[in-house]
C-alpha cells in the first residue's frame, strides 16, 4: 500500500499545480503507464473532458459546475453528465420541445453537427425538421412526444403571425381599437 500511495499523492500535486492533463502528460510527469494512471485517477476520482475527444482530465474536486453542470478552464469542457454523447442527450432530453445544433452549441461551446448526425443515425435522438432547420428531440417515445406536441404548437402560432401582413394587421388594430 505505501507503494500506491505515493504515485497517488504525486498525482494530487501536479493537479495542485495546474488544472487539466492529457494522458500523455500524465504518464510522462510520473513515469507510469497509461493503464495505471487510469487506476490512480479512478482512485481519486476524476473527470474527463466532453470537448477534445475527451483528452483531457481533471480531478472531480477541482471543478466548480454551473447551473447546467458544466465547467470549463481554457476551453476545455467537463461535465457533471459526461461525454459529449452523454451531455447531449441530457440536454436534449431536458429540453420541452428539443434543441437545434445551435442551441446545443452555445450550451456545450462546441459544435457537434456530426456526433448530432451520427446520434440521429443511430437512433440515440430524433428530429424534426423546422422551417429553418432540425430540431433535435428525445427518442423516448413519451417524451419524444411531448417535445414534439410544443414544437408543432409554437410552429403554429409563429406561422399564424408571419402569414399576418402588416395591411391586415392595420385592421386588426383599427377594428380593435
Amino acid at each position: 500500500m505505501q507503494t500506491q500511495a505515493k504515485p497517488l499523492l504525486k498525482l494530487k500535486q501536479l493537479f495542485a499545480q495546474q488544472c487539466c492533463w492529457t494522458m500523455e502528460q500524465l504518464c510522462n510527469a510520473l513515469d507510469y503507464s497509461a493503464i495505471s494512471i487510469r487506476r490512480f485517477l479512478k482512485q481519486l476520482g476524476y473527470f474527463s473532458s466532453f470537448t477534445h475527444n475527451s483528452k483531457w482530465y481533471t480531478l472531480s474536486s477541482i471543478p466548480v459546475f454551473d447551473k447546467n453542470g458544466l465547467w470549463f478552464y481554457n476551453q476545455i469542457g467537463f461535465s457533471r453528465h459526461g461525454n459529449l454523447k452523454q451531455n447531449i442527450v441530457h440536454f436534449i432530453n431536458k429540453s420541452s420541445q428539443g434543441l437545434s445544433a445551435k442551441q446545443l452549441a452555445e450550451i456545450l461551446s462546441t459544435c457537434c453537427h456530426a456526433v448530432l448526425n451520427h446520434m440521429y443515425h443511430s437512433g440515440a435522438i430524433d428530429r424534426f425538421k423546422s422551417t429553418s432547420d432540425f430540431i433535435y428531440v428525445s427518442s423516448a417515445p413519451k417524451r419524444n412526444k411531448q417535445q414534439l406536441m410544443r414544437l408543432q404548437s409554437q410552429q403554429l402560432t409563429a406561422t399564424a403571425f408571419e402569414e399576418l401582413t402588416p395591411q391586415t394587421a392595420v385592421y386588426v388594430l383599427v377594428e380593435y381599437i
